[in-house]
This record gives C-alpha cells, structure tokens and sequence, in this order.
C-alpha cells in the first residue's frame, strides 16, 4: 500500500512538471506593437509583449486560484 501511495505521488508530480513545461513552451511570441494573451493549462494566463524593456498590457484580470488574478484582456495596438 505504501508503495502504491509513493508511486502516485511520484506520477502527480511528473504530471504537473510537464504540464508546467508545455505551458512555457506554448507562450507566444509577439510581434512589434502587439500584446498577445497567452492562455495556460497550469499557470495563470498571462499578457505577451514584444517591448523592451517588458511591460505589464494587461487590461482586465480574473480570479486565479484562491488569491491571485490572471490576465483576462490585453492591449491591443502598442506603441513601443
């Protein structure tokens, strides 16, 4: 029994660790003067710039979890 508890949680974490990892590789790239939302399985969605230095487009945020927010609207139409 304890084997079986050892190994689900060794599979939860493998689960969550490559959720994590296809939600970074699935971040779009932004073209100049576009703000893109960028929506994930596990991470809160975020809003996607292509400015530099980066900054925060993100118009409207929702609830994320418990006590965060995420981004829900982004900018449209830059200037960088």
């Amino acid at each position: 029994m304890k084997f079986l508890t050892i190994l689900g949680l060794a599979l939860a974490i493998i689960l969550v660790v490559t959720l994590v990892g296809i939600d970074l590789a699935r971040t779009p790239t932004a073209t100049k003067g576009q703000c893109l939302l960028s929506r994930r399985i596990v991470l809160p969605d975020i809003c996607v710039n292509s400015c530099t230095p980066a900054f925060d487009c993100t118009v409207a945020t929702r609830p994320y979890a418990v006590f965060f927010t995420q981004a829900a609207t982004c900018a449209d139409g830059l200037i960088c």
